[in-house]
């Protein structure tokens, strides 16, 4: 593999790739701007960044070698769900201790993938050269996120929240606040853990309802989000704090939260239509 240096990050290649290559390097090149100005997050000490055209040789490539002993004892136990990943996901993130790994695919195959779910958060995007834009710029927020371990919601929002940044515009469809108002009433934070691709319906309602608060969250305290990225905080607390800014208290925050974003923002699409 061939290797390219980017403000701090490891940019991995075949030679074949290197157009690809070019393209997430200008993509990571922005994002690592706009993350560190937005959210004050720096560059993790071991990260780096893959031209992602097989998931085996990500994976075995970018580990230590410890770990790969561990990949191949364990493989039965993960082989399935990273194929499901595979034929859904434009790019992922690894964590080994401190190393970072971030695989994005390049546009000819983001094309192939399915998209089915995609489609349903996401406005259409025909521009494959703009989507791996968009994959590299989402997948770098979590990794440069790692060390944070941030609840679901706030870990997918921030993502998807800098993507607009990198293009100045909404990249999730409004539609989508539709979602929240269904299921609207109680539904806990959700975790990664407990979340199957084979369920897309509760996919898509955790990652929007994510998008949702964190943007809500820059409109009406946009102080807070950087204080809670500073340093890291049990996802309890963190959440604590984010209900007590917000006036309740961890129970009513998650039982209100989705009418609560859904009403600020039908507000403001109604006054930005007028």
């Amino acid at each position: 593999m061939e290797t390219m240096p980017v403000d701090g990050l490891t940019l991995f290649f075949d030679p074949q790739e290197r157009q690809a290559a070019e393209l997430m390097r200008h993509a990571c090149e922005k994002s690592i701007r706009l993350i560190r100005a937005c959210w004050g997050l720096e560059t993790p000490q071991d990260c780096r960044v893959y031209v992602m055209t097989s998931w085996r040789r990500f994976l075995f490539h970018s580990s230590p070698w410890t770990w790969r002993i561990l990949l191949g004892v364990s493989v039965p136990a993960w082989y399935s769900r990273v194929q499901r990943l595979w034929r859904i996901a434009g790019g992922w993130v690894q964590r080994y201790g401190r190393r970072v790994a971030v695989g994005v695919k390049p546009a000819r195959l983001v094309e192939r993938a399915d998209r089915s779910m995609g489609e349903r958060i996401f406005y259409g995007q025909d521009d494959m050269d703009e989507k791996v834009q968009q994959v590299t710029c989402h997948e770098l927020v979590h990794a440069f996120a790692a060390h944070l371990r941030l609840p679901l919601w706030l870990n997918e929002g921030l993502a998807m929240v800098t993507v607009d940044r990198y293009f100045q515009k909404p990249t999730v469809r409004y539609e989508t606040l539709e979602v929240l108002r269904r299921w609207a009433g109680g539904t806990g934070p959700g975790e990664y853990r407990s979340l199957s691709y084979k369920d897309q319906d509760a996919v898509v309602y955790h990652c929007v309802r994510g998008y949702w608060i964190t943007r809500y969250l820059e409109d009406t305290r946009p102080e807070l989000l950087r204080s809670l990225l500073s340093q890291r905080h049990r996802r309890r607390a963190l959440e604590d704090k984010v209900a007590a800014a917000l006036g309740r208290g961890r129970e009513a925050f998650w039982r209100d939260i989705d009418g609560v974003v859904a009403c600020h923002f039908k507000e403001e699409g109604s006054s930005l239509a007028e």
